[in-house]
């Protein structure tokens, strides 16, 4: 056990309250199976067990024993049919019967249709006479036993019979005992078990909850174990999340903003690069030095109006929505890719820069979003601008790599005294661009040595016939 707490309560770990639970409910069993005994017993011996009880026993069993006799004929020999009577109770009873041939009817004496206890001294009379219901023999009890005298076909027989319903009742009380004994425990353990299921069951709902979007909602926090310590930890993903979220909201509303904030700036160079060209076209200056001076004022617009575009696109596209919207066409391979990246091609070539185009497919179908592909080399093609070594070659291929088209770009890396950091924000530009339209992007640098690759993924080829 730990000594954190949790809510202000010391931590409680599920380890130790299953066992203390499982105790308790041992100990409890135990003293309720114990009560359950004792007054199990108490019953018994005052209802069932008593000498009221044991004597009307004895005398029910004594008429059933007379009344099989004479209906069946039973001779006091007659093993099988003695056996027969007894068990019908189960051997809950013996029978013991008294002949005057055996040894043991020393202890009395039969003399016609009595039998006569040992040791009866004149003017006593422990002979006690109960009237038989059946109007035959007599019982005596001299002794620690009852001694009954039964007409047997072949004679009067001196017989005792006894019962053992005393165990049968003991066994009845062990059971009982025992059974409250489970009751109890079973009811405890399963108590406990209920009570932590629907804990976790109403943590799961909760946590169905919040997966439906209903993420304002918090995680109840009830108990000190480790339930609750998963309790707080999914509270604290969820209030993670709806912070995530939120921030993700200002960002967004942020960047909206500064979207507007810029597209409102780029209306002032570009209303002030209308009027100049206006000028200039409809010659509306006095002098050559004139003229050059709205030229000059013109290309710093022009300029200032790239960067403002530039840092609106790199936004737009970087920091915009998570999903970009593609509208996928069919398009021949070899046409499209030798227009995206042949007419970039040829414009470096025509500023002296030395360019190789290889397109090694034919009658090749992809499926793209055309313009959503442009962008791509767009910005890839202004990275080379921006940072390759024109003077040496920049190359590209387009091959087919298995089911793919594997267009790859490599340039030299122009070598500068101080350079500046690039922060990739093109090349992320281009691998966002490229996840929307399902295509693998990847990008390496060498030392002096930068290459990208593109993985298309093909539709369909059209075999030569």
């Amino acid at each position: 056990m730990t000594n954190k707490k949790i809510n202000g309560k010391k931590f409680v770990s599920l380890k130790t309250k299953i066992v203390l639970c499982v105790l308790l409910a041992f100990i409890l069993a135990v003293i309720s199976s114990l009560v359950a005994f004792y007054v199990s017993e108490f019953v018994v011996n005052e209802f069932f067990l008593s000498e009221e009880a044991e004597l009307e026993r004895d005398v029910e069993l004594y008429q059933s024993f007379v009344e099989f006799v004479e209906t069946e004929n039973v001779a006091s020999t007659d093993t099988e049919k003695l056996d027969k009577w007894i068990s019908q109770y189960k051997d809950r009873v013996y029978l013991t019967i008294y002949r005057e041939d055996r040894v043991f009817l020393k202890d009395f004496e039969i003399i016609g249709d009595e039998v006569i206890p040992p040791n009866t001294a004149e003017g006593e009379n422990d002979k006690q006479d109960i009237s038989n219901p059946l109007g035959e023999g007599n019982l005596y009890s001299n002794y620690d036993r009852t001694i009954y005298s039964v007409a047997f076909t072949d004679g009067v027989c001196a017989v005792t019979i006894g019962h053992e319903y005393s165990q049968a009742y003991t066994t009845i009380i062990v059971c009982i005992a025992l059974v409250v004994f489970f009751i109890v425990f079973l009811t405890i353990t399963s108590g406990f078990n209920n009570r932590l299921r629907m804990r976790v069951e109403n943590l799961s709902e909760q946590v169905s909850e919040v997966g439906a979007g209903e993420l304002n909602k918090p995680i109840s926090l009830d108990g000190r174990d480790e339930v609750t310590i998963l309790s707080q930890d999914i509270e604290t993903m969820r209030s993670t999340l709806v912070d995530k979220i939120n921030s993700e909201n200002k960002a967004w509303k942020t960047n909206q903003e500064l979207i507007t904030s810029i597209s409102h700036d780029i209306r002032n160079p570009l209303t002030s690069l209308v009027g100049y060209s206006d000028i200039l076209h409809n010659k509306q200056y006095s002098s050559q030095a004139e003229c050059e001076s709205y030229l000059e004022r013109c290309r710093d617009k022009i300029y200032r109006l790239k960067e403002l575009t530039d840092e609106l696109f790199k936004y737009a596209l970087v920091y915009g929505k998570q999903e970009v919207e593609v509208n996928k066409t069919e398009e021949d391979a070899s046409i499209l890719l030798g227009q995206l990246i042949g007419e970039p091609l040829t414009e470096l070539k025509s500023e002296s820069c030395n360019t190789s185009l290889t397109v090694l497919i034919n009658d090749i179908t992809v499926s793209v979003d055309v313009l959503v592909l442009k962008r791509v080399f767009d910005n890839l093609f202004s990275n080379i601008r921006k940072y390759a070594d024109l003077e040496k070659p920049v190359v590209a291929t387009v091959t087919k790599n298995g089911e793919k088209l594997n267009v790859k770009l490599i340039n030299y890396i122009r070598n500068v005294d101080n350079p500046i950091e690039s922060s990739k924000i093109g090349l992320r530009t281009c691998e966002r661009l490229c996840k929307s339209l399902d295509i693998e992007f990847s990008y390496s640098e060498k030392k002096d040595k930068f290459t990208v690759e593109l993985f298309i993924p093909i539709v369909k080829i059209v075999e030569n016939k």
